[in-house]
C-alpha cells in the first residue's frame, strides 16, 4: 500500500472529508489530493512536501515520524521520478492556470479603469472649461465695478451708533460734517399716508439749493455744508418710538427711531420735529447739554435752543401708535 493510499484509508476511517481536513491543516485541498493519489510531480520542492505530509498525518492522527520511516524508500523514489525542484522552489503544476488566469484578470481590470479615466476626463472636461471661463468673467465685471468712478457713490444709510456717555463728554454738533452722523435707524414700515418714499423725489429734495437726493436721501438735511448748517440735533432713543422731523423746506421726513439709535437732524433756516412720547428720547442742540426732551413738538431757535412748535410744516395727521416688529437682517 502507498502512503497516499494509506493516508486515503486512514481519512475515510475516522469520516473526514478532504475539504474538512483542507480547513483544519490550512494546506490547498489539490495538494492534499495529490498526495493521496502520489501525484509528486504536482508537488513542490521536498522539503515543502515532507511539512506538508507531517501536518497531514498529525490531523489524521498519526505519528508523522513512524509514516516517514515506513515511507522512506518509497518517497525517494517518489522524488527520484519527478523533474528535480530542490534548488529552488519554482510554484505547484496545478498553479500554472491560475498565475495565467489573475495575470489576465489584472490586464482586463487595468484596461478598464483606463478607459474609466479617459471617460472622466472627456465627460468633465468641458465643464472645467465653462467654470474657468465664467471665473474670467466674474473677475472681469468684479474688476469693472471695483474701477475708480468720477460720480461720488450714494452714503448707505447706516450710520453710526453714538451711546449717551459719548454725547454727554463730547459736543458732536460742533464737528465738521461727518458722515458718521448719518441717521442709525432706517425707516420703519409705516402707513401709506405717513411714510416718505426710501428715494425722495427730485422736486421736493432739491428745495434747498445743497440738497441733493444722493447726499441725503432722507431729507436730513446732510447735503449741508459745515458753513450752511445753522441749527443741529441729535435725538437719542431710550424705547422705540416714532419721530417726524422737516428740515428748512426739505420733503417731510418719518421713521421709527430704535432704541439706542441716534438720529442727527441738520437744518439752515428752520428745523422741526415731534414725536408722541417725548419721555423716549434725549436731545442735545448745538450749545445745549445731553437731556431728557420735555415736548412733543419742538423746533430749534435762534440760540440753539428748544421751542414748542405750533406750526402746520409737520403735517395735520397724528403720528401712529403702534411700533411694528423689527424686520430681520
Amino acid at each position: 500500500m502507498t502512503l497516499g493510499a494509506h493516508l486515503k484509508k486512514r481519512r475515510l476511517e475516522l469520516g473526514r472529508s478532504l475539504e474538512q481536513l483542507a480547513a483544519s491543516t490550512k494546506i490547498h485541498i489539490r495538494i492534499l489530493s495529490a498526495i493521496e493519489e502520489d501525484r509528486y510531480s504536482e508537488l513542490p520542492a521536498r522539503a515543502f512536501t515532507r511539512g506538508f505530509i507531517v501536518n497531514y498525518t498529525k490531523a489524521l492522527k498519526l505519528n508523522p515520524n513512524e509514516i516517514l520511516e515506513t515511507y522512506q524508500a518509497f518517497l525517494e523514489s517518489k522524488f527520484a521520478e519527478r523533474p528535480d525542484r530542490d534548488h529552488g522552489h519554482q510554484g505547484y503544476a496545478f498553479e500554472g492556470k491560475e498565475i495565467e488566469q489573475n495575470r489576465r484578470w489584472t490586464m482586463v481590470g487595468g484596461s478598464l479603469a483606463a478607459v474609466f479615466a479617459i471617460a472622466v476626463l472627456l465627460i468633465f472636461k468641458p465643464d472645467n472649461h465653462r467654470r474657468k471661463e465664467k471665473h474670467k468673467e466674474f473677475e472681469g465685471e468684479t474688476t469693472t465695478k471695483s474701477a475708480p468712478s468720477s460720480t461720488p457713490p450714494a452714503p448707505v444709510n447706516q450710520g453710526i451708533y453714538f451711546p449717551p456717555e459719548e454725547l454727554a463728554s463730547k459736543n458732536p454738533l460742533d464737528r465738521p460734517s461727518d458722515p458718521g452722523f448719518a441717521m442709525n435707524s432706517a425707516p420703519a414700515t409705516a402707513s401709506p399716508t405717513l411714510a416718505p418714499s426710501a428715494t425722495p423725489s427730485p422736486a421736493l429734495a432739491t428745495t434747498s439749493p445743497t440738497a441733493s437726493p444722493a447726499l441725503d436721501p432722507l431729507n436730513k438735511g446732510d447735503g449741508l455744508t459745515p458753513e450752511e448748517t445753522k441749527f443741529k440735533v441729535i435725538l437719542t432713543a431710550k424705547e422705540d418710538a416714532w419721530v417726524r422731523y422737516r428740515s428748512d423746506d426739505l420733503q417731510l421726513g418719518i421713521m421709527i427711531l430704535r432704541r439706542g439709535r441716534s438720529l442727527v437732524i441738520r437744518a439752515r433756516q428752520k428745523l422741526r420735529f415731534e414725536t408722541r412720547h417725548p419721555e423716549h428720547f434725549q436731545v442735545k442742540t448745538r450749545n445745549g447739554a445731553l437731556g431728557d426732551l420735555k415736548m412733543n413738538r419742538a423746533e430749534i431757535g435762534p440760540d440753539s435752543s428748544l421751542l414748542e412748535y405750533q406750526g402746520q410744516d409737520l403735517g395735520p395727521k397724528e403720528l401712529p401708535e403702534a411700533i411694528p416688529t423689527p424686520r430681520g437682517p
